[in-house]
């Protein structure tokens, strides 16, 4: 019976230093958690029933969090594990993975905002980032609401106040801004317009363009542009000038045309080239290809112009 108990008590002496010591644990390589908690799961492998247990509140979606290894030992041994590390460890970093929000569904949201604040549909919004680096968790709603806008309608300044997921007021909180410009409606040329064609209602289209682009000579009506043609060439999608509109050419320069004189009865016809181009009832000037002198006259058609009635002009046709 002595030889018993005294076998019992070395068994017990043996088992219970490695009861003291707790579970071997195994640090996880490049931790990453999906929730809201990190578990003793997430940090080791071998944590058995308390693998679920929560250890600490993960870091925002798409964030980091970084542990003291000596306090992370203290707190496992404190449960019962015991982490020996094959190599020094003195930092843990965890990261939680997120999705991010995409910056067209962010810009639309706060253009939803500013258009009720406005009470516009036109307008120019420009943000301060165009890259918005926005993520909730990956099991959560890849959304993102305004919840408060910070508006200055002279300068055009904003704040906008961001929720994500929206309406979640257990969600993320950031701040967006940026500026807006107030934009009107102008006529511009569908394609490439060389000086001298004429502009027809088919050849117009609106575009949207910043107030403060829009000068006093800028055509905003389209009436302005039917019937005219450029002095200069015009690029599509470009605002037009007041000043740089004409009559269409209806002659070019360096043609050959017919240059008549018709007076009551009396009916001349002599042929001439054009010094200039013109419009129809133009008055531009001519040469006399006999006579290589100037003459003025009206443009008629395309290849005829009328010769002004005075004595001199009657006397450049000789």
């Amino acid at each position: 019976m002595k030889y018993f108990i005294t076998t019992i008590t070395l068994i017990f002496a043996l088992i219970a230093p490695i009861a003291a010591q707790g579970a071997d644990i195994t640090l996880r390589p490049q931790i990453t958690v999906e929730g809201d908690t990190i578990t003793f799961g997430d940090l080791f492998d071998g944590t058995g029933e308390k693998a679920d247990q929560t250890v600490a509140p993960a870091p925002a979606p798409g964030k980091s969090k970084v542990f003291k290894a000596k306090s992370v030992a203290n707190f496992v041994r404190s449960h019962g594990f015991t982490w020996r590390p094959a190599t020094p460890v003195r930092r843990i970093k965890v990261r939680r993975l997120g999705i991010t929000i995409p910056h067209e569904n962010i810009s639309d949201e706060i253009r939803n905002a500013i258009e009720y604040e406005l009470g516009a549909e036109l307008f120019e919004m420009a943000l301060s980032s165009q890259h918005t680096n926005i993520k909730v968790g990956t099991e959560q709603d890849p959304s993102v609401s305004v919840e408060n806008l910070y508006f200055n309608k002279r300068s055009g300044q904003f704040t906008a106040e961001l929720l994500a997921p929206a309406h979640d007021q257990n969600g993320y909180r950031f701040k967006l801004g940026g500026k807006v410009h107030k934009q009107v409606m102008i006529p511009v040329l569908k394609r490439f317009t060389p000086s001298g064609r004429e502009i027809l209602e088919d050849d117009i289209e609106f575009k949207a363009e910043r107030s403060s682009k829009v000068g006093r000579n800028v055509v905003t009506d389209a009436a302005l542009l039917i019937g005219k043609s450029p002095r200069r060439s015009i690029r599509s999608g470009m605002a037009v000038s007041l000043n740089n509109l004409g009559d269409p050419v209806t002659v070019e320069k360096g043609k050959l045309v017919a240059v008549i004189l018709q007076s009551g009865g009396m009916f001349l016809s002599i042929s001439g080239r054009t010094m200039e181009a013109g419009g129809t009832g133009d008055v531009i000037r001519v040469e006399n290809i006999n006579s290589r002198k100037i003459i003025q006259a009206e443009v008629v058609t395309s290849q005829k112009v009328r010769i002004i009635s005075n004595p001199d002009q009657l006397a450049s046709l000789r």
